[in-house]
């Protein structure tokens, strides 16, 4: 009887160090929601979104060990670090389209030294005139 104790109190002593963690679509996000047993929140918590082995995007839950990313990949690990050794990392995936935001810098900047010059030169045209 007493070893059958110990290796229920075994069994619970290891659940104590677990971490959950669920993902889910909202729209053109993921939500990641992570918590330790006994449904305590795994806040600030490192958050990886892996693709093909490299970080492709990172964040950290807050109080409420949530966080919210943008989907920027079909199929995707999120891998969650709730330090001291708490960590779990899940698979998944998604059929919605993708649009990734054209982010470069580099042409916002020639079009509007492209929309100066234009405003600049059709003021000089009327004031010459």
């Amino acid at each position: 009887m007493i070893r059958l104790i110990l290796i229920l109190l075994c069994g619970v002593s290891l659940q104590a160090h677990s971490l959950k963690v669920f993902a889910s679509q909202d729209g053109d996000f993921v939500v990641i929601k992570s918590y330790f047993y006994g449904n305590s929140p795994c806040r600030n918590c490192n958050v990886d979104i892996i693709k093909d082995d490299k970080i492709i995007q990172n964040a950290k839950t807050d109080e409420n060990g949530v966080a919210r990313l943008k989907l920027m990949a079909n199929e995707f690990d999120i891998l969650v670090d709730g330090s001291l050794a708490h960590e779990k990392r899940i698979s998944f995936s998604t059929d919605t389209k993708i649009t990734i935001e054209d982010d470069n810098q580099i042409s916002k900047i020639i079009y509007s030294l492209i929309a100066i010059i234009l405003i600049f030169g059709i003021l000089y045209l009327i004031k010459r005139k």
